[in-house]
């Protein structure tokens, strides 16, 4: 007697697991609607949209022209533009909570009355948070200083 294959009475895709590892290929980010650009003639902003064909970039105020870069040079200014981005939410997230955090204090502050009655504990926290959040939000936005990238032409 022949013995059953067990394929015929299972159904597909239940029982058999595969080890199939997807590589992860690292992706740019994908082109906004454009590169913000500055003129150097008259310091006017305007977007450079990179799947324009043309070969030079004209300042809408003044008429000032410029050549387009090559491919590579437009792909780093996504990725410092995509970094710069990144950078200002860092930045503008410890910023909030330092105003929540001494909008908070202020306002027990104020409930309280005095210091001394809303308690050394929670006089002291409140302070050292606030203070913690004011000198984060210092190093993070000096950091987004150093992240900027501002293309001139």
């Amino acid at each position: 007697m022949a013995k059953r294959s067990r394929a015929s009475t299972r159904k597909k895709g239940k029982g058999i697991k595969t080890n199939k590892i997807k590589p992860r290929i690292a992706k740019a980010p994908a082109p906004s609607d454009g590169i913000p650009v500055v003129c150097s003639e008259c310091y006017s902003d305007f977007l450079y949209v990179s799947a324009s064909q043309s070969t030079s970039v004209a300042c809408l105020a003044c008429g000032h022209t410029g050549m387009v870069p090559e491919s590579a040079e437009i792909q780093r200014l996504e990725m410092a533009k995509a970094s710069e981005k990144k950078a200002f939410y860092t930045a503008v997230i410890p910023g909030v909570l330092f105003l929540i955090a001494g909008i908070y204090y202020f306002m027990q502050l104020n409930s309280a009355g005095s210091p001394d009655k809303l308690g050394a504990a929670m006089n002291y926290s409140l302070i050292g948070v606030t203070v913690v959040l004011f000198l984060v939000t210092i190093v993070f936005a000096a950091r987004y200083e150093k992240a900027r990238c501002e293309v001139y032409f």
